[in-house]
């Protein structure tokens, strides 16, 4: 027997916004969930009913995200969950309410949070019938078909669900190795206005997307969820150039690259960046590279096809550090890097610095943080270092029984906090807070970025648009991010 199938999709929102809810005029602050969008056009291409909602960007309560699957009465309701911004926390909790309002409705989880804690989220929480393991798009699709002839889940690949009261997990599911054969985000679906927002820099008011031209990452930081469970795959660049020209026809402006790793081809780069010119695409766009992996020539290439804001992963000082966190590069490469950014005219210029490592010491903390001063970027970012299931450095933490899985399986922990060996994580955010101080209020910072500011038009206007919206709230401007941020991907 068939029957109409109806799906929901929702990317949950952190635990304190399910609590209080909160108004949100724009998503700032927030990316486009491209997993859920992924999802919803590959449904959609076989003509399923397909509705979404960003929970986390529109701010909704408990109430409110309730309310709103009650609307849309599914029989299938999906969340996107992920572990360290406790989304899979607040996803259980609206699974709860739901089931109350209708036991019938099919719940699934799905990406990172479901991938590692497939059995812990089963067991705890009854009211989650399936969670969908690594790449979701073709293994909810089988799913979802399966629910609509009301067929067996045995044969399904990649899924963990219960089956007569026990936890059955099927066979691993291939990675999609043709990312081609993807339609491109349902972004449409979303129905909401993402500004281009980055520590409180507007770099532009509307028409903001992001998008992956790869998924995963060749290397191996121990820190990283990267290679270890999604491989490495790139989309050819004629597919990439496709999916800008639609955006660029839909009136999208600025683009931000959610790549683990853009820059890990330069050949691709700069093949990318000149079809971009030859096609005479007006888009704005922004990425992450790594250090060891730049030239003059591909950072020209960017510039000239609108990279207006380049982010380094530079992580440490110490290459103590550096090589704990098998990142395979070298404090001066760091430095050359950045040199070669500026020579290449990139507008802005960023690097995330990673603190707080098992047995890392002040004086190592330190020289990273003092590092930042050193290299010639616009915005440091800090980060104390956390760790969560599926990273190398949480099977350290839990093999040498300094991490407890239980308490930290839902959330993930910062090191600081559990590291005996290590400096606390009070200590180490006062002394973020105070060379972040040193660092804005450098005298040849100021000079110097006042400079650049008036010779760019670009950076004028971007730099305009911040004092115009956000200089009242500049005294609240907080620096301290978390190594695991999601990347809605």
């Amino acid at each position: 027997m068939v029957r109409i199938i109806k799906i929901a999709l929702i990317n949950p929102g952190p635990g304190e916004i399910l609590e209080k809810g909160r108004i949100v005029a724009s998503a700032d602050h927030f990316y486009p969930p491209l997993g859920i969008c992924y999802l919803s056009a590959v449904l959609k291409k076989e003509n399923y009913d397909v509705e979404i909602i960003d929970q986390a960007a529109m701010g909704f309560s408990l109430e409110q995200i309730v309310k709103w699957v009650k609307k849309r009465d599914p029989d299938i309701l999906g969340f996107s969950t992920l572990t360290a911004s406790g989304s899979g926390i607040s996803a259980a909790m609206t699974a709860k309410e739901v089931k109350k309002w209708n036991p019938n409705i099919k719940i699934v989880f799905g990406n990172r949070h479901a991938t590692c804690n497939d059995y812990r989220i089963l067991n705890k929480y009854p009211q989650v019938d399936l969670c969908v393991r690594d790449e979701g798009e073709y293994t909810f699709m089988e799913l979802v078909k399966a629910f609509e002839k009301d067929l067996p889940l045995k044969d399904i690949r990649g899924i963990t669900y219960r089956d007569n009261g026990k936890i059955q997990m099927n066979e691993k599911k291939e990675l999609i190795m043709n990312l081609d054969a993807l339609p491109f985000p349902d972004r449409k679906a979303l129905k909401i206005e993402y500004p281009a927002s980055f520590g409180s820099l507007e770099l532009v008011p509307k028409g903001f997307t992001s998008m992956v031209s790869s998924r995963g990452c060749p290397y191996h930081c121990t820190f990283c969820y990267g290679k270890r469970s999604v491989g490495f795959r790139t989309r050819s660049v004629e597919n990439i150039l496709e999916e800008i020209l639609y955006l660029d026809s839909e009136g999208y402006k600025f683009i931000n690259f959610v790549d683990d790793n853009f820059t890990v081809s330069k050949k691709r780069v700069m093949k990318l960046c000149q079809l971009l010119r030859k096609h005479k695409v007006d888009l704005d766009w922004m990425c992450e590279g790594r250090v060891n992996q730049v030239s003059d020539e591909m950072l020209r290439e960017m510039r000239r096809a609108n990279c207006r804001f380049l982010c380094f992963g530079v992580e440490s000082a110490n290459q103590r550090i550096l090589d704990y966190y098998k990142k395979d590069i070298t404090p001066d490469q760091s430095i050359l890097a950045v040199k070669k950014a500026r020579k290449a005219k990139i507008p802005f210029i960023t690097s995330s610095f990673i603190v707080g490592a098992p047995g890392e010491t002040l004086r190592e903390i330190y020289n990273t943080l003092k590092f930042a001063q050193k290299l010639d970027i616009d915005v440091p970012i800090y980060n104390l270092l956390g760790t969560m299931p599926g990273t190398d450095i949480w099977d350290e933490m839990v093999e040498k029984n300094i991490l407890n899985e239980d308490k930290y399986w839902e959330q993930g922990v910062h090191i600081s906090d559990i590291d005996p060996n290590g400096v606390p994580t009070k200590q180490i955010s006062n002394l973020i807070s105070e060379m972040l101080y040193q660092f804005f209020t450098n005298p040849k910072y100021i000079i110097k970025e006042t400079f650049r500011n008036f010779i760019s038009a670009y950076r004028l206007l971007s730099v305009s648009r911040f004092l115009k919206h956000n200089i009242k709230n500049f005294k609240d401007f907080h620096g301290i991010n978390s190594i695991w941020n999601p990347e809605n991907v």
